[in-house]
C-alpha cells in the first residue's frame, strides 16, 4: 500500500485526521449504503459508514417544518412487490399509510383544455387513446423478453441498445397518431427523468420490467406510488442510522480508494479508514469521481461515463385543507407539453395541513432549473391554479429543489444508460473490482430507481462480502 496521504482539506482547517479499523467501510449512507451496514452488523462484521452530507437518506429527504407538516423532497414512494423496504419498515416498527387517490384525475390536453377522469386512462380522446395503448403495449411486451438480470442478453438487446426511446417512438407503425407519440413521448420523459432522445430504449425496457410493467410503474393503487411511510420516506434510514450509532460519520467526503491484495483504505476528509472489503454506495457519476489507487479498470471508468443521471424538479406547496378533494378531485394530474408534468397529492395521513406535488422531468426540468427562484415558483402555482383553482395561488409553505444541485447527488431520480451502455458495460455493474463492490439503486435488478431497489442493492453488495467469508 502506498504512502498515505493527508485528507484533503485536514491540514487547512486545522482538523485533526480520525483514523480508523473495521472490517467493511461503506461509502454513502443512502438507503443503498444502510442497508448494507445494517446487513452486514447483523451478520457481526465491524462497519464504518462514511457519508458526505450532513444527513442520512442520500436522494430520499424528509423536510419536517416547525408545525409537523412532513415534506418528502426527495424520493417517496413504496409499492407492491418492493418487499425489502418494506421489510425494514417492519424491521423498525414504521408504519405506512395509502396515497390519496379519491375522485376524478385530471388531464391537460396538449391545446390547454382540462379533462376530468376516473380510473387508469387519461381522457385523450378514442383514436389518441387507441395510439397510445398501442404505445404502451408494444413496450411492454418487448419489456417482458428482457431477462432482469441480465438485460444484456435479450434476443434483441444490440438492436434495442443501439437506438433512443425516442427514435423507437417515432419509427413507422410504433405509435399511431401524431398526438399519442407527443403523449409518450410525454411519459418516457417523467419515468427516466431524462428526454426520450438521450435514452437507450434497451434501458428503458429493462426498467419498466424491473418496476413490474409501465402500468404498474405509474399507478397509485395496486402500483409503484401506492404507499408512503409515516413520518416521511427518510424515516426508516434515520432509524438504522440510529441503530449503527458512532458508525456512521457525517461530513466526511470520501475523495480516494485505495486498494491491495490485503487491505482497502479509504480517505475523506479528516478521516481514513482502513479495512478489508469497500462498498461504494453512491451514484454512478459520483462513482466515477472518486480517485482509485490503482485505478479502476478502463471498462469500469466508462461505464460510469455512460451513466448520467436525470434531470427532476420537485415542487410542494402546503395549504391549509385539501381543497381539491372537496372538489371531487384527487390530485393527480398529468400534462404531457409545458414544463409541468404530473401532480399528485402529497399530504400526511390525516390530509391537513394538505401538500401538493409537483414534477418537472428531463427537458422541462432543466428548463426550469435554468430559471430564476421566482419565476420557478411561480411557473408550478401557476400549473396548481390552471388545474386546481385559485386556493391554490397562496400556499402556507412553498419549497422546490433541484436535484441536479446537490454536490452529492447531481441529479434524480436515478441514473440512465445512454445507447450501447448496457450491451457494452452491463454486466459490470454490479461486478467487484478487488476489494471493491458496487451498491445503488442502479446497480438492482428488481425496481430499479425507486427506494427498495437501493436496499436490494446494498443487501446484495453486503452478500457478496459475506459470501466471501
Amino acid at each position: 500500500m502506498t504512502e498515505q496521504e493527508p485528507a484533503s482539506g485536514a491540514v487547512a482547517r486545522g482538523q485533526r485526521t480520525v483514523e480508523l479499523e473495521a472490517d467493511i467501510c461503506v461509502v454513502g449512507a443512502g438507503y443503498a449504503g444502510l442497508a448494507a451496514a445494517y446487513r452486514l452488523v447483523r451478520a457481526g462484521r465491524s462497519v464504518v459508514v462514511l457519508e458526505a452530507r450532513d444527513r442520512v437518506g442520500g436522494r430520499v429527504w424528509t423536510e419536517t417544518l416547525p408545525d409537523g407538516t412532513v415534506l418528502d423532497v426527495g424520493g417517496t414512494w413504496i409499492g407492491p412487490g418492493q418487499e425489502r423496504i418494506y421489510a425494514l419498515a417492519r424491521d423498525f416498527n414504521v408504519a405506512t399509510y395509502p396515497t390519496y387517490d379519491e375522485g376524478e384525475h385530471l388531464l391537460v390536453a396538449p391545446n390547454g383544455e382540462l379533462r376530468r377522469y376516473k380510473g387508469e386512462v387519461p381522457a385523450f380522446g378514442l383514436l389518441t387513446t387507441i395510439g397510445v395503448g398501442i404505445g404502451f403495449q408494444q413496450l411492454d411486451a418487448m419489456a417482458k423478453e428482457v431477462p432482469i438480470d441480465a438485460p444484456w442478453d435479450a434476443p434483441h438487446a444490440h438492436e434495442w441498445d443501439a437506438q433512443t426511446v425516442a427514435t423507437w417512438i417515432e419509427g413507422a407503425f410504433n405509435v399511431p397518431g401524431q398526438t399519442a407519440r407527443a403523449i409518450l413521448r410525454g411519459a418516457m420523459s417523467a419515468m427516466s427523468t431524462a428526454d426520450p432522445a438521450e435514452v437507450s430504449l434497451l434501458y428503458l425496457l429493462y426498467t419498466l420490467r424491473a418496476a413490474g410493467g409501465a402500468g404498474h410503474a405509474s399507478t397509485v393503487k395496486g402500483g409503484a406510488q401506492q404507499d408512503r411511510i409515516v413520518g416521511g420516506a427518510q424515516t426508516i434510514a434515520n432509524r438504522i442510522a440510529a441503530l449503527l450509532g458512532e458508525r456512521v460519520h457525517l461530513q466526511t467526503p470520501v475523495h480516494t480508494i485505495r486498494q491491495d491484495a490485503d487491505r482497502v483504505e479509504v480517505v475523506a476528509e479528516h478521516a481514513v479508514v482502513r479495512a478489508h472489503q469497500a462498498i461504494v454506495a453512491v451514484p454512478p457519476t459520483l462513482a466515477g469521481h472518486l480517485r482509485y489507487v490503482p485505478p479502476l479498470p478502463g471498462a469500469h471508468a466508462q461505464l460510469f461515463q455512460r451513466m448520467p443521471t436525470g434531470s427532476v424538479l420537485k415542487a410542494l406547496a402546503v395549504y391549509e385543507t385539501p381543497f381539491w378533494r372537496a372538489a371531487g378531485m384527487s390530485g393527480q394530474s398529468y400534462a404531457f407539453s409545458g414544463l409541468v408534468g404530473a401532480t399528485i397529492d402529497g399530504s400526511g395521513p390525516s390530509g391537513t395541513p394538505a401538500v401538493l406535488i409537483a414534477f418537472a422531468t428531463g427537458a422541462e426540468g432543466r428548463a426550469l432549473a435554468r430559471l430564476s427562484p421566482e419565476a420557478r415558483r411561480a411557473t408550478f402555482l401557476d400549473a396548481f391554479i390552471t388545474r386546481f383553482g385559485p386556493q391554490a395561488r397562496t400556499p402556507l409553505h412553498y419549497l422546490d429543489h433541484d436535484w441536479a444541485d446537490e454536490e452529492f447527488t447531481r441529479g434524480c431520480f436515478s441514473a440512465y444508460g445512454a445507447p450501447g451502455m448496457l450491451t457494452n458495460y452491463g454486466p459490470l455493474l454490479r461486478r467487484s473490482v478487488g476489494r471493491i463492490h458496487w451498491a445503488s439503486t442502479e446497480s438492482a435488478a428488481y425496481s430499479v430507481g425507486y427506494i427498495d431497489s437501493a436496499v436490494r442493492s446494498g443487501e446484495r453488495a453486503a452478500d457478496q462480502i459475506l459470501a466471501a467469508g
